[in-house]
């Protein structure tokens, strides 16, 4: 069948093509940061969750390009390209629409958090993804225009492809997601691919293409759904949830920064006392030595250093957040009030640690992100260099998971290993009624043998630390994941 002339198209300018390879290669990184974005309530934001994301995305454009070339010899129909688009938009609408639901169901169905991460890209990113990939040999097939010029043609689509990527990494994580959500995110690459649809064969099937992307776009610009007391904040480092819930039979706003439940709290009632069990220990133990400086590591929602400073007023407290959104989040929902012996730092934690010449009487370590510690505070060089800062008979406190027998042993042994390295005078309390297998352990390391009411002395074989080359720390946390179904 042959279609009418006044639809076939002409040929593309290549000036067209080249901004297409750019913004598809700016949509592909967008959407695959967002992709990362999304599947962090549910599922976290691990080493595991970011190469399941990657890899499923990678293949999924590997198999693009593949079926893509051979349609593209087959069809050779410039008209393809302008369908492509569309249905990589389109994919990338539908993942607006399914990915509330589907991650519901895969979580409540998978409980391996590896698998989960995979069936989420595979089922959510890896449709548009596919399609995008499916881009690149029509775009490379139209823009060579002589065997003598194939690799120069092919080259440059190639390079602005990349600039078009790097571009969007960018953008996105250093800009967009200071102003909008992931949901807006992957919006905005629907439009976007929408967008340039259009550059192919504007006129062909007008009145069609017209109705379809004024549907896609009504879609796409459709505010995420937010449950009742739920308020989602994407910052350049993290997404957030700020929560209103109850913590026996106490109405509190907690701050949920993954799958593994609330990470700060404050009582809606104004009271100001920790939430949390251990935060309640370690401000025991700070309280019982009045310290005249102390270091938090990890600043959360600042309900840890508003209490501390309240409590010692005598006492200069620097705060290490690596997220600076985290203070006008924390003075917005959990009354923090920027008090005057609080000094706020925004930075990454153990690069604090490793440059500031600050000496400390008390440094409280609190680096959790969701439920995974970090691998740079396991190691030698952090226990040498977090020493270092410590006054002579100054302690550290740190809140650890992990479990004194079983999968959640070795977690807190390689942690400990850390401490002890430097500082072999090691002690612990957990709250009481917990599993030991798994719960949250207030540990205090000292240069010298000290006594602590209500801890214990931490016997553990002495073990040999992790370095800064070496720290298995997603194997360790996806080791003690498994016992928490057990518990």
């Amino acid at each position: 069948m042959k279609l009418n002339s006044s639809r076939v198209a002409a040929p593309i300018r290549r000036h067209r093509l080249t901004l297409i390879s750019f913004v598809t290669g700016f949509s592909l990184l967008t959407y695959e940061l967002a992709a990362a974005r999304v599947l962090a309530p549910s599922i976290g934001s691990s080493t595991y969750v970011w190469t399941g994301v990657i890899g499923v995305i990678i293949a999924a454009l590997s198999l693009g390009f593949f079926v893509g070339g051979r349609v593209a010899d087959a069809r050779n129909k410039i008209t393809d390209l302008a369908w492509l688009l569309l249905l990589a938009s389109l994919m990338a609408v539908l993942t607006l629409i399914a990915y509330e639901g589907m991650l519901q169901s895969i979580v409540e169905s998978i409980q391996d958090s590896r698998l989960q991460a995979v069936v989420a890209a595979l089922t959510l990113f890896a449709p548009t993804s596919f399609f995008i990939g499916m881009t690149s040999p029509y775009l490379a097939k139209l823009n060579v225009q002589s065997l003598t010029s194939t690799g120069r043609s092919i080259a440059s689509l190639d390079m602005f492809n990349a600039i078009g990527g790097i571009t969007g990494t960018f953008v996105t994580g250093f800009i967009l997601f200071g102003y909008i959500g992931a949901h807006e995110a992957i919006g905005l690459v629907a439009v976007l691919l929408l967008l340039i649809s259009w550059l192919v064969a504007p006129r062909w099937y007008m009145a069609q293409r017209l109705a379809v992307s004024a549907v896609l776009l009504l879609c796409a610009l459709t505010p995420a759904s937010a449950l009742p007391g739920v308020v989602k904040i994407d910052t350049a480092s993290a997404h957030y949830e700020v929560i209103k819930g109850f913590i026996d039979t106490r109405q509190v706003t907690g701050l949920v920064t993954g799958p593994s439940g609330t990470q700060s709290a404050v009582y809606a009632s104004g009271v100001d006392e920790p939430v949390f069990w251990y935060n309640r220990e370690v401000s025991r133990l700070a309280l019982e030595r009045r310290p005249d400086s102390v270091l938090i590591l990890g600043g959360g929602a600042f309900t840890l250093p508003q209490y501390l400073s309240e409590q010692l007023p005598d006492s200069s407290i620097d705060v290490v957040e690596i997220d600076p959104e985290l203070k006008e989040i924390s003075e917005r929902h959990f009354r923090y009030t920027s008090p005057s012996n609080v000094s706020e730092t925004f930075t990454d934690a153990r690069a604090y640690v490793n440059q500031t010449d600050k000496r400390y009487d008390l440094i409280v370590v609190d680096v959790y992100g969701d439920a995974s510690i970090p691998f740079t505070f396991m190691t030698a060089e952090y226990g040498k260099a977090v020493a270092s800062i410590l006054q002579p008979g100054g302690i550290v406190v740190a809140n650890v998971i992990g479990g004194l027998s079983g999968g959640c042993r070795e977690a807190l042994a390689s942690v400990d290993a850390a401490y002890r390295s430097q500082l072999p005078y090691a002690y612990y309390s957990i709250e009481q009624g917990r599993d030991e297998r798994r719960t949250n352990f207030v540990m205090v390391y000292s240069k010298t043998a000290e006594s602590f009411e209500g801890l214990g002395r931490l016997e553990l074989p002495a073990r040999q630390a992790f370095s800064d080359n070496f720290a298995p720390a997603e194997r360790l946390h996806y080791q003690c994941q498994q016992v928490r179904s057990q518990v």
